[in-house]
């Protein structure tokens, strides 16, 4: 049967890269300044196909203006030729069998004041400026409708995965603007997703500096790639959008509205979303929002760290959706996947100049959720000299309301001073319910049996205000920033539970009212020192206050009510932190490379208040943080880049009540408010090369990081499988990782691109388990190979294979040790038919070994459907879809701790069926001129 999947995907694929033109011919030249007969060096050469002027490929010239472009197939062309400053070259040229290699000779090109009357001169389709590549949108030709994330597609050098994430020059894309301001908050996805192809005049693709390199000039190495969207004249101005509804078999529903607003620097966009498809559809930061709102509880059981893989939905689906990687957390957010996901989402954003000194922008943001879901899992906990294993199956449902509001206005004062003022809130309210039996057996007999019933419901809130003031002198690089930060929070949970078990029997009521108040002030003043030097100064002051009131009720059987105190589970507890720390940093810019030193001093006071108990403990440190940056540029887009970080984590509030907590029964947690800071050392080595002109790009890292008095876990094994834990403090945790990503057009194929990434981590984690000492040692090995294939407008091909081996090692009880391999081939295509026909299909084939009986199982997820547009400008779409053709969606994850693995299979989604209609709505502003016989703008006239 596996063999049988993997004939068929094969077969849906690589039927489709035989496709691919076959490399004929050539072109060659030397580019020379008419004017002072200088030969040109770094000057653009590109060739475009005619009739349309979709980019084939592209070129710099040497330093001696000589340039050659290859692997052009058989066909008619133009050649484009570009420098500063200097008129475009255009010239029309043909391959052919006959005639294979072009020869241009010595190219004259003349200054620009010289414009020829007879040609209509654009921009190139490919500008370089240091390390920004600028990519002339019109110049890769698009399916009709298509979104930004199509285009990006088509861009050598850029990869978009199947979730949407977009890399470029094998590093993840961190932001992407809209001429040069943030779109709907700044995440990526909304502006890649719902922004058409067509409004696009150029896409600038370049490294990003901090804001706080923006703001003083000075380049202190910080990188991060990122995406500038130049949008054309005629379409800022105007409405365009997206309306869908679609009704499927089981009762299935996918209805969703985006409409944006644009009329020069105003934007206003709404997004609203409905389904019970599993497609949640929201970011991080509103996933944050539903799981407490800020000094909620934690949710934590376990050892510290640690591996975890998890599945759901269309493969062994890793963190965030993603395929093929291990999350080393020990948490997985997961994808959608797992349960059956009623969701509702509603948002607004606004963004505007209201005058030459005001920059405004801001969003508003709901989320519903409800999710049920069964699930089953093994769970072994290793003992010093035995193993408990516990089987249970989980009914749950658990429901998600959220809502969130942020602003952010910029006030230039003057060309010197700034003030940014960004306030933001957010309400929760959540709901969950389970019903969960189980069985806990030993070396020879059942330990304990039963089921518990929890209830549990919560509502909190966030307020948060930064306000930042900035000022630059006269003299270049001495600036003076001074930021303040409140944050207030508060969540209050009451929750239900009834237990049934061998070794307990109870049904109890309990009230948590937890919240946070937090107060913070930084300052930094950078002085210049010399032309090449810069020396700042820095100081924080935070004082975070935070309480947490629980109290514990037993069911009174003579009235009925929640009304018998149990004081060993009543608590009032009080915890503050406060510290200041003065730092300053040396950071020397160079030609060729820059570095930083730093150091700060912080004295830290932590006092631990039990109310309840008459009980302060109080703990007073200072702690050293040295730093240490250096980036090496050896020539263009290739980079060395080294920094070194030190930093504390204070013990949260929930690990420092002294006060058990028997919810999650029979998994005991008690607080410790002995507990004492972290202070981890973490060094990163990145090296990052990106061929201009091949479009190859290899991007490697390699990490280490130690944690001394690591926050973790000292487990107790009680009588009946019972397991009571406690936050400790360990040495002897690290971590080391490394990551090698590959890319590089593929030859004799032209759109074709291969990628592959190489990951390896090993770390150690500590856990005290029965009052002995268990270290962890976790080693994980992963490959991804990825191959996509796009043919002009007509096809979009990828297909990919991960494999992932792990294998766990305990100083406690070594015959427990494991090892275990996950496979993932998947495969993704979209054909565009005659007759405005378009055939999408996905295949996903999962297999895994070393897991605990009956969840090694092997799985393909395939999914297809066929849309057909219709209505003037195929404004319309009418789509026919169905999803895990094979009925064989599951979901199985594997959990590694220090001192337990944990197996479990959820509920999935299964086979459904469902039609869909879509409206584009486009209003823009303008119309677009005809491109050489087509409709994309931009083009030339050649006579």
């Amino acid at each position: 049967m596996k063999k049988f999947y993997l004939s068929v995907l094969a077969v849906l694929c690589l039927g489709f890269v035989s496709s691919a033109q076959k490399v004929s011919g050539s072109i060659k030249g030397y580019l020379q300044d008419s004017t002072s007969a200088s030969m040109l060096g770094d000057a653009t050469v590109s060739v475009m196909s005619l009739p349309d002027s979709s980019l084939i490929s592209f070129t710099l010239s040497d330093n001696n203006g000589f340039f050659e472009v290859k692997n052009i197939g058989a066909g008619e062309y133009v050649v484009a030729s570009s420098f500063i400053g200097l008129q475009s070259f255009k010239k029309k040229f043909i391959i052919s069998a006959a005639n294979p290699v072009v020869d241009f000779g010595t190219i004259k090109l003349q200054r620009a004041d010289k414009l020829l009357d007879e040609v209509i001169i654009s921009e190139a389709p490919v500008k370089i400026n240091g390390d920004t590549i600028s990519f002339k949108a019109d110049a890769f030709k698009t399916k009709p409708n298509a979104t930004v994330e199509d285009l990006l597609k088509k861009l050598p050098g850029v990869q978009v995965e199947r979730d949407g994430t977009v890399k470029a020059q094998g590093e993840n894309v961190q932001k992407v603007y809209v001429d040069g301001k943030e779109f709907f908050s700044n995440d990526p996805k909304l502006a890649t997703k719902n922004l058409t192809a067509d409004m696009v005049d150029r896409v600038d693709v370049y490294d990003d500096m901090s804001e706080q390199a923006k703001f003083n000039g000075i380049d202190d190495g910080s990188r991060s790639k990122a995406i500038n969207l130049k949008l054309k004249k005629d379409k800022k101005k105007g409405i365009f959008g997206k309306v869908n509804a679609g009704y499927g078999s089981d009762e299935r529903h996918d209805v969703g509205l985006t409409a944006n607003y644009f009329k020069g620097a105003t934007q206003a966009n709404v997004i609203a979303k409905s389904n019970n498809t599993n497609n949640i559809g929201y970011t991080i930061s509103d996933m944050m929002g539903m799981f407490g709102g800020g000094g909620g509880t934690t949710m934590s059981v376990g050892g510290s760290g640690g591996m975890m893989i998890g599945g759901g939905g269309g493969g062994m689906m890793m963190m965030g959706g993603g395929r093929g990687a291990t999350n080393m957390s020990g948490f997985n957010l997961g994808s959608g996947g797992t349960g059956i996901t009623s969701s509702s989402q509603a948002g607004l954003n606004y963004r505007d100049t209201w005058s030459k000194y005001f920059d405004v922008n801001g969003s508003y943001f709901f989320n519903h959720t409800q999710r049920d879901n069964l699930a089953n899992s093994l769970r072994q906990n290793f003992l010093t000299d035995s193993t408990i294993t516990t089987s249970e199956e989980t009914v749950s449902r658990n429901r998600n309301d959220n809502h969130r509001a942020n602003f952010n206005m910029i006030y230039s004062i003057d060309s010197f001073n700034s003030v940014i003022f960004q306030p933001n809130i957010s309400f929760q309210n959540s709901q969950s319910y389970s019903n969960n039996s189980l069985v806990s057996t030993g070396a020879t007999k059942i330990l304990n049996q039963g089921y518990t019933v929890n209830n549990n419901l919560g509502d909190g809130y966030n307020w948060s205000n930064n306000l930042l003031w900035r000022r630059k002198f006269r003299k270049p690089g001495r600036t003076l920033s001074v930021s303040l930060t409140n944050m207030l929070s508060s969540n209050d949970r009451t929750g239900y539970s009834v237990n049934e078990l061998t070794v307990r029997k109870s049904d109890q009521m309990n009230r948590t009212a937890s919240s946070t108040n937090n107060f913070g002030i930084t300052a930094s003043y950078t002085e210049p020192i010399a032309r090449d030097k810069i020396l700042e100064f820095n100081y924080s002051h935070n004082d975070n206050h935070s309480r947490n009131d629980r109290r514990t009720l037993n069911k009174n059987l003579a009235t009925g009510n929640y009304d018998q105190v149990i004081e060993a589970q009543t608590n009032l507890f009080e915890n503050s932190n406060l510290y200041d720390r003065y730092g300053t940093n040396l950071r020397i810019v160079k030609k060729k490379y820059n570095y930083q030193l730093g150091f700060a001093l912080q004295q830290t006071t932590l006092e631990s208040n039990n109310l309840s108990k008459n009980s302060l403990i109080m703990q007073k440190a200072t702690n050293m943080f040295p730093t240490a940056a250096f980036n090496y540029n050896f020539q263009r887009s290739r980079s060395l880049r080294f920094n070194y970080r030190g930093r504390t984590n204070q013990p949260s509030a929930s690990q420092l009540q002294d006060v058990e907590n028997l919810d999650n029964y029979p998994y005991i947690y008690r607080g410790n408010p002995s507990l004492s800071q972290e202070f981890t050392h973490n060094v990163m080595l990145t090296y990052n090369f990106f061929d201009i002109m091949k479009f190859r790009n290899f991007f490697a890292f390699l990490t280490y990081s130690t944690t001394q008095n690591k926050i973790t876990n000292a487990v107790e094994y009680r009588p009946g499988g019972v397991q009571f834990t406690q936050p400790i403090n360990m040495n002897g945790v690290y971590n080391v990782s490394g990551n090698i990503n590959m890319g590089f057009p593929i030859k004799n194929m032209q759109g074709g691109n291969f990628n592959t990434t190489t990951r390896v981590a090993y770390n150690q984690d500590a856990t005290m388990v029965n009052k002995v000492k268990n270290f962890s040692r976790t080693l994980s090995v992963g490959e991804d190979l990825r191959l996509n294939y796009n043919y002009k407008e007509k096809l979009d091909l990828g297909i990919t294979a991960s494999i992932n081996y792990n294998q766990v090692k305990n100083t406690v009880q070594q015959e427990n040790n494991s090892s275990y391999f996950t496979h993932v081939y998947s495969a993704d295509m979209t054909y565009t038919l005659p007759s405005d026909f378009i055939l999408s299909t996905d295949f996903d084939y999962t297999f895994n070994t070393g897991l605990a009986s009956g969840y090694n199982q092997n799985y393909a997820i395939w999914n297809a459907g066929l849309a057909k547009q219709v209505f003037k400008s195929k404004r319309g779409e009418i789509k026919a879809s169905v999803y895990d053709i094979l009925n064989q969606n599951t979901s199985i994850s594997r959990t590694v701790e220090s001192n337990y693995i944990l197996d479990v299979r959820n509920t999935t989604l299964k086979r459904f069926f469902m039609l869909t209609f879509i409206y584009r709505i486009n209003r823009m502003g303008g119309r677009s001129m005809p491109v050489m016989g087509t409709q994309r703008g931009g083009g030339i006239r050649l006579n």
